[in-house]
C-alpha cells in the first residue's frame, strides 16, 4: 500500500496545469493494477484528462461502482519537504496529494487484491478533473458514456472523511461580478467613476447578504465537525477582489468572485433568483454598470437514513472501527453531480482525516486509517 501510494504522489498531476506527461504516467500506475486484478479497463481521454473506468464482474446481482479521482490541487508554498517527494514520518505519509484522493485509490486497490468474492460487481472510476469542476471527468463520462453508469446500484465516493457514513453533500455555487466605468488620470477624480470603489461598496453588500445566509440551517443533515453548528448550514464567502493597474490611475474595470456553499434541502435555480434580484436593486441604488453571472454550480444532495447501502456500511464501518452516525459533506465532490444526473444513492466513507492538511501545505495520510478504510471496504463488500 504504502509503495503504491508513494508512486501515485511522485506524479505531479495538477489538473489546473495538465502535464500531459505526469497525468500518463499515473494514469499508466493506475490502469496496470487494475489490470494485475483481473479487471477490463478502459481509459476516456477528454482533452489531455484521462480518466480510468475498470470494471469486474462477480456474478452478482447488484454492482457498486467506487469513484475515486487522481488529480491534485498545486501544492502551494510553506512545505516543509517537497510536496511530490513522498516522506514518511512514523505513520504519516506526507505529499500532495496524499489524503485526497491517491490515498482513497490505494485503500481500493488494497481491498481488492484482498479479497475473492464479492456480493457485487464492482466498476471503478478514477477521475482527471475533479478539483476543477469535472468538465473532462465526471460530466463529460456521463454525457457521452451514460451506459458506464446505468447499471450501477450505488456509488460509494472513496473522496470522504473518516468522521461518519457520508449520505449528502451541501450545493455550490460560484459568481463573478464585474464592474465597468469611465477610468482616467487619478488627479483628476471628478472626471471618473472609481470601479474599485464600488466594487468595495458591492463586496460589503455581499457580505451582509452572507451573515444573512448564515440563518439557512438544515433541519436534517447533520454536518462533519466543526466549531458552528451540528447541522450544516449556508456558507457565503467573497473569495476575489480584482482592480486597478497603478496608483495614479483612476480604475475602470473590477472584479469581484464568491463561492455559495447551500444546504442540501434548497434549490440552487430559486436562490439564484433571489440573488440576482437583490444585485439589480443594488445595481440601481449605485447608478453603476455592474454584471452579475454564475459560472460554477453543484446542487446538493441528501439520501435518506433507510437506505439499503446506507445502513450496510454503517453496519461495515461499526463492525471495523465502532458506532458512527450519518453525516453531509460541507464541501461537493462528483457525488454531486451523479446523484442529480442519475438520481442513484451515493454514500461514501474515506481515509480523509480533519488535521490532514487537504488542500494546504504538508498535507499527509495517516498509514494506520487507510488500513482501517481498507477493511471497511472488505465487509461492505462481503
Amino acid at each position: 500500500m504504502e509503495k503504491l501510494l508513494k508512486a501515485l504522489i511522485k506524479c505531479k498531476t495538477v489538473s489546473l496545469e495538465a502535464n500531459k506527461k505526469e497525468f500518463s504516467e499515473a494514469c499508466n500506475i493506475i490502469v496496470k493494477n487494475l489490470k494485475d486484478m483481473d479487471f477490463s479497463v478502459k481509459v476516456y481521454d477528454y482533452n489531455g484528462f484521462k480518466n480510468i473506468f475498470g470494471e469486474k464482474d462477480f456474478n452478482a446481482e447488484r454492482t457498486v461502482a467506487f469513484i475515486t479521482h487522481y488529480d491534485v490541487v498545486p501544492a502551494g508554498d510553506g512545505w516543509n519537504t517537497d510536496p511530490f517527494e513522498p516522506v514518511k514520518k512514523g505513520d504519516k505519509i506526507f505529499g500532495r496529494g496524499a489524503s485526497d484522493d491517491k490515498g482513497g485509490i490505494v485503500v481500493f486497490f488494497s481491498a481488492m487484491q484482498e479479497i475473492e468474492k464479492s456480493s457485487f460487481n464492482i466498476k471503478f472510476f478514477c477521475l482527471s478533473d475533479e478539483e476543477i469542476g469535472g468538465e473532462n471527468g465526471i460530466k463529460k463520462l456521463l454525457q457521452e458514456h451514460k451506459e458506464l453508469f446505468e447499471d450501477v446500484d450505488v456509488f460509494y465516493i472513496l473522496d470522504c472523511t473518516t468522521e461518519g457514513v457520508e449520505i449528502g453533500a451541501s450545493g455550490s455555487v460560484s459568481g463573478k461580478i464585474v464592474i465597468r466605468s469611465k477610468g482616467g488620470h487619478a488627479a483628476y477624480p471628478f472626471k471618473y467613476v472609481n470601479a474599485v470603489e464600488h466594487g468595495i461598496v458591492l463586496a460589503e453588500k455581499l457580505m451582509e447578504f452572507g451573515k444573512k445566509e448564515k440563518e439557512h440551517v438544515s433541519k436534517r443533515a447533520i454536518a462533519l465537525k466543526n466549531p458552528v453548528s451540528k447541522y450544516v448550514w449556508n456558507r457565503f464567502s467573497v473569495t476575489v477582489f480584482q482592480g486597478g493597474t497603478k496608483s495614479n490611475v483612476i480604475p475602470g474595470y473590477t472584479e469581484i468572485k464568491f463561492n455559495w456553499r447551500l444546504i442540501p434541502e434548497e434549490n440552487i435555480d430559486e436562490r439564484k433568483k433571489e440573488l440576482l434580484k437583490e444585485f439589480e436593486e443594488w445595481k440601481k441604488e449605485m447608478s453603476i454598470d455592474a454584471k452579475l453571472e454564475f459560472f460554477s454550480e453543484f446542487p446538493g444532495y441528501l439520501v435518506d437514513e433507510s437506505n439499503e447501502y446506507i445502513k450496510k456500511l454503517k453496519e461495515s464501518v461499526n463492525s471495523v472501527i465502532g458506532s458512527y452516525e450519518c453525516v453531509v459533506e460541507l464541501a461537493s465532490t462528483d457525488g454531486n453531480i451523479i446523484f442529480h444526473e442519475l438520481k442513484k444513492p451515493v454514500i461514501g466513507f474515506g481515509p480523509l482525516e480533519q488535521d490532514a492538511n487537504i488542500h494546504g501545505p504538508n498535507e499527509f495520510v495517516r498509514l494506520s486509517t487507510l488500513e482501517k478504510v481498507k477493511e471497511v471496504l472488505k465487509n461492505f463488500l462481503e
